[in-house]
């Protein structure tokens, strides 16, 4: 990666919050909303971001099995969050930021990356369970917003329903045959623009068959409370946009918001943009502006992203800068 691999996506959201920002909102109205302002709640949503990632990093630490102290846990998670804000949002950051802790902590590459197939794991299993909780909630409220319309609506229930496949036979992969796993990547490596990546490939998917042996030993209490702290890290993340949304406005359904707000999070996976950007901004004003008075939807916007991304690139760079730009650019020795 380049440096400008890292400032467009930043650019990107910059924009976006921006144009949304000026054609959402008058002066006149954001002087209202600065009246308005509750510093309070605010400071709330900066909890549920501490809360977020303690709660990740316990579970990174419960993972390892000791391997990793809390501090170490702590900060292979808060890099793990930066890196997944400066790559696409499928990607996720964990391949960067298993080698970042495998580097940090001297500990073999292949058992970080059984950490993060675990905690991968956990998130998709949740993305589960939350994806069936949304289709029955969408009988009572309005989960999808009807500013999508009916074939967009349409699009993203597709969406969640092959996703919801995926995330089946990922787990039953892991668990059960992990062999699946291993047979679908040799038939994609055949394609021929992709047959020079075969050998690593199959080195690669023979790790993960070992790893998903590790994995299916552990007892059920292991993953009860892994799914456990993943509740929370996920409805932590949730509840950032909703305080920061009441600390300009009174939301008329909070709860509502709280699913869509979930909704978005699984709809934004999709998004090839580092990090969401320009896509998450894009996500917020379809799904969670119609929620607040009109005048509010920007300034809610910014506070969300302000928290939810721009603060987890100033800690990353404070806790790993030097060591993830080595990882991402190289050392100074190799790029001079």
């Amino acid at each position: 990666m380049r440096f400008r691999d890292v400032i467009w996506p930043i650019a990107l959201s910059l924009v976006a919050i921006i144009a949304i920002v000026a054609f959402t909102t008058e002066g006149a109205d954001l002087v209202a909303v600065a009246r308005r302002f509750r510093p309070g709640l605010l400071a709330l949503a900066v909890l549920a971001l501490g809360l977020q990632i303690t709660f990740a990093s316990l579970r990174l630490q419960l993972i390892s099995r000791g391997a990793l102290s809390v501090r170490q846990a702590y900060k292979g998670q808060v890099t793990w969050d930066f890196l997944s804000a400066i790559t696409p949002s499928a990607l996720g950051g964990g391949p960067f930021a298993a080698y970042f802790i495998a580097k940090e902590n001297d500990l073999p590459f292949g058992q970080v990356s059984a950490y993060m197939l675990f905690s991968m794991l956990m998130d998709q299993v949740w993305f589960a369970v939350l994806i069936v909780m949304l289709f029955l909630f969408a009988f009572e409220l309005p989960v999808f917003p009807d500013a999508l319309g009916a074939v967009s609506i349409g699009t993203v229930a597709l969406y969640l329903v092959g996703l919801l496949s995926w995330i089946s036979f990922f787990a039953y992969a892991t668990l059960v045959r992990p062999q699946l796993i291993e047979w679908v990547a040799g038939k994609v490596v055949r394609l021929k623009f992709l047959r020079r990546f075969e050998d690593r490939v199959h080195d690669e998917a023979r790790k993960l068959r070992r790893q998903a042996r590790i994995l299916r030993a552990q007892p059920l209490a292991f993953y009860l409370k892994g799914f456990g702290l993943t509740l929370l890290i996920w409805c932590s993340r949730y509840a950032i946009a909703l305080y920061a949304a009441f600390a300009v406005a009174s939301i008329a359904r909070p709860f509502l918001f709280y699913l869509r707000t979930a909704a978005l999070w699984l709809v934004g996976i999709a998004l090839p943009t580092p990090g969401g950007s320009g896509g998450m901004e894009g996500l917020y004003l379809l799904f969670l502006s119609p929620l607040l008075p009109e005048s509010a939807g920007g300034p809610a916007l910014l506070g969300w992203r302000l928290i939810a991304y721009y603060t987890i690139l100033v800690i990353g760079f404070a806790v790993a800068g030097r060591t993830v730009g080595e990882v991402l650019f190289g050392s100074k020795k190799k790029t001079a």
